[in-house]
């Protein structure tokens, strides 16, 4: 009786400790964020206001239920010893339970329940309040110093039951499944990809990238710092593997960086992995991942250029750099004569120059495909994408006659690109040579262009035309 005792006033303890200790002890955090966008909420659903209108008095009115419920169940006992199994016998610690455990479900229900606030606003407050700890001992040690756990220990030893080893083992392993039935499914599963088979995560946006559902059109995560330090985000390219990436991160003054790898949770989360080269002077204007894995970088300080792997660098301008085979790289940037492209051998630093189509408009950097033909985009403003197999023009994919190309992100399997479409058309961009009109509507929009059908899709949302990895 004295045990039964002991863990229902724990229970009562417990429950005020939480109630009237722990926020005296929490500290308060100022949290501010600004944005040019209003910030639109919808209002709480009704039974959401319903759960958190219970919830708050439940927990208010916690500690007199749980001593109600405690006189009760000691009372009672003397009643009950005569058949300590039966219903009566567990009603107070059913009662005791669900009181305990109430006002938890209650606040779990409301958020589940509530429109989540708009993206940009969660993110804010996300990067200025600690992240919580998920530490095992502290979760465990949090979980047994509760009113629940200390209501269920009251029950056991008001029925006088003394759990057995095989008891033990069995809820042990009653738990383990528990928690692998709940983690399996992320894991088992991988990342998920859009009907047509490409990723349905494309990471988006220059300094501070964001992961993006291109099938809800949604953000779904901001990209993490790697250190209070390197937390600016200057290029992001996909790695050998789904969810795998390769990033340039770079210092407060953009004058060093640093190469990390990235690797995407099956929720579209990013977690900074390796680090892949030390301090790196300049500014980064070019990253590549070559098909074997290969990582290939440029940068630009105030007196040259340079390109670089991870064993070696040369002095050259490696702007756009591309992988054109597991020794070769492609340095569009590289000045050249007419009908050529700048190719560095990284066997031998040896820069050669090999045919190209000849083109009657400016150039930007081309993606190479897995099958070796490359994808062009041309103009300037940039308003055309071709398709070239070696020196032979394969086929305009895309031609726009409004608006430009803001910059492109291939697919593993080269068959679809993500093209970033700025529509509203700068006023240089709209002088009589450039012959480039504003579309109207949406100021910008992602196009998920089929290379082999022509087909395009408009990712659907107001989207940012600036896309990085897919």
């Amino acid at each position: 009786m004295r045990k039964a005792k002991f863990f229902w006033w724990a229970a009562v303890l417990l429950s005020l400790w939480e109630l009237s200790v722990e926020p005296m002890l929490a500290e308060t955090v100022t949290v501010v964020c600004t944005s040019g966008a209003p910030l639109e909420t919808a209002p709480p659903s009704p039974p959401a206001e319903a759960a958190e209108f219970l919830g708050g008095w439940l927990t208010l009115l916690q500690p007199v239920l749980l001593a109600l419920i405690a006189f009760w169940a000691i009372r009672s006992r003397a009643r009950t010893a005569a058949a300590p199994g039966s219903a009566t016998a567990l009603l107070p610690s059913t009662t005791g339970l669900a009181v305990a455990l109430l006002p938890i479900a209650l606040a779990e229900a409301e958020d589940r329940l509530s429109p989540e606030p708009p993206f940009w606003w969660r993110e804010c407050l996300e990067a200025q309040l600690a992240p919580p700890s998920f530490a095992v001992p502290r979760l465990v040690l949090a979980w047994l110093l509760s009113p629940a756990t200390m209501v269920v220990l009251a029950g056991i030893a008001g029925a006088g039951i003394r759990p057995r080893l095989t008891d033990l083992r069995n809820a042990g392993v009653a738990a383990a499944l528990v928690v692998s039935a709940v983690l399996l499914p992320g894991v088992l599963t991988g990342l998920p990809v859009n009907a047509d088979g490409t990723p349905r995560y494309a990471v988006a946006g220059w300094g501070m990238p964001y992961v993006l559902d291109l099938e809800s059109g949604e953000p779904v995560s901001r990209l993490p710092e790697a250190t209070r330090t390197y937390a600016v985000y200057d290029l992001v390219v996909r790695g050998t593997e789904p969810g795998h990436y390769v990033a340039a991160l770079a210092s407060p003054s953009g004058r060093y960086f640093r190469l990390y790898r990235l690797a995407m949770r099956p929720d579209g989360r990013v977690a900074v992995g390796e680090r892949l080269t030390p301090t790196l002077e300049g500014m980064v204007n070019g990253l590549a991942v070559s098909p074997e894995g290969r990582v290939a970088y440029s940068r630009m300080t105030d007196e040259a250029g340079f390109v670089g792997t991870l064993e070696h660098e040369w002095p050259a301008s490696g702007h756009g750099l591309q992988w054109l085979d597991e020794r070769t790289l492609a340095l569009p940037s590289h000045s050249v004569p007419a009908n050529t492209l700048a190719a560095l051998d990284t066997g031998t630093g040896a820069i050669r120059n090999v045919a190209a189509p000849g083109e009657h408009e400016f150039s930007r950097p081309l993606l190479v495909l897995p099958d070796g033909r490359h994808l062009r985009a041309l103009g300037w403003p940039t308003r055309t994408l071709v398709l070239h197999e070696g020196t032979r023009l394969v086929r305009t994919v895309l031609a726009l006659d409004c608006g430009h190309i803001e910059s492109l992100a291939l697919a593993p399997t080269g068959r679809h690109v993500l093209v970033g479409v700025d529509r509203a058309a700068e006023e240089m961009d709209r002088s009589p040579l450039a012959g480039l009109p504003p579309c109207g509507g949406a100021a910008s929009q992602l196009l998920r262009l089929d290379l082999e059908s022509g087909g395009a899709r408009v990712v659907p949302g107001e989207q940012e035309p600036s896309v990085q990895a897919w």
